[in-house]
């Protein structure tokens, strides 16, 4: 689908009153593009690193206010009523340069350029996770699982979800039987499944997320394997799994700890990740008093995953 964008170059001043002329006019939306409004941000949270020196003033000055219009409207006319109301305006308050621009574009333009930025990558040792879009030839003894960017949290990219993967692949044993606590898109059961688990269950209180785990276990091919439902721990039926992931926050992870033991078997392994590193050593001491054994710890970034065994 194809839009007429305006753009009017203006001023702080004059924003809010570009705008709504604008919308008068029967803008189907707008865009600002303000850098004071960025400026202020940074100078209101200086621990943010949002850009490197320089960056900021390449905006410039100006303010630009942006909107989009169907294709059945002419755009000249357009402008020239613009410049008749801008200047109608300038008589009140300074409205800055005051330009006025149009041009047409098209919704394939921005589309599937997002497309662009997600690439196959190496997630663990043996396996690679793929967007469907993208071809990739499996090198040696490498695995593909295909996973799409979307609303749920945990395509493989975020280090919790990586420390799973990576203490997973260690301590999962082919016939293993797998829960994945707080799944969201399922990829630490789908790479159970990939790696010979015989079974997973996948689970995650978001129904949004449950959707797409579902979705995501499908496209892999792996619906024999791999259960997937809505819900907490406390739904899930007791019984003894080998290999479990636990991948939320520190606060549930603590909440639930003394009700974890009947899912664990007797010579299997428990996966906690999501833990703010500064919350690690209370982690560590709920799990041990409850007489998990700690087996060891990755870091990345601020994040602990913790491993222990029943």
């Amino acid at each position: 689908m194809k839009w007429i964008e305006i753009s009017i170059t203006t001023n702080q001043e004059a924003l809010e009153a570009v705008s709504e002329l604008l919308m008068s006019m029967g803008a189907n939306g707008t865009e600002l593009v303000d850098p004071y409004a960025f400026r202020q941000v940074l100078e209101n949270n200086r621990y943010l690193d949002y850009a490197d020196d320089g960056f900021i003033d390449s905006y410039g000055t100006d303010v630009i206010a942006k909107a989009y219009f169907s294709e059945d409207r002419n755009p000249q006319e357009m402008v020239d009523e613009l410049n008749q109301r801008l200047a109608e305006l300038s008589e009140y308050m300074t409205i800055g340069p005051g330009m006025v621009s149009w041009k047409i574009r098209d919704d394939a333009e921005w589309k599937d350029t997002w497309k662009e930025y997600y690439k196959p990558f190496k997630f663990t040792e043996k396996i690679v996770i793929k967007p469907s879009w993208e071809q990739y030839a499996p090198k040696g003894d490498e695995i593909i699982i295909e996973m799409d960017p979307g609303m749920a949290f945990g395509t493989g990219t975020h280090e919790t979800t990586k420390m799973c993967a990576l203490l997973g692949e260690k301590y999962l044993k082919t016939g293993d039987q797998v829960l994945d606590l707080g799944c969201g898109t399922a990829i630490l059961a789908v790479l159970a499944a990939k790696l010979g688990a015989a079974g997973a269950l996948a689970v995650d209180i978001d129904d949004a997320a449950v959707k797409v785990a579902r979705q995501n276990v499908q496209n892999n091919g792996e619906e024999k394997k791999i259960t997937v439902m809505q819900g907490v721990l406390e739904n899930v039926p007791p019984k003894p799994y080998d290999l479990v992931f636990i991948n939320i926050i520190a606060d549930v992870i603590l909440s639930i700890a003394p009700e974890v033991r009947p899912y664990l078997s007797q010579t299997g392994h428990l996966v906690l990740s999501g833990i703010i590193s500064t919350r690690r050593d209370e982690v560590v001491s709920a799990y041990t008093a409850l007489g998990f054994g700690f087996v060891e710890e990755l870091k990345m970034g601020e994040w602990t995953a913790l491993a222990f065994h029943a």
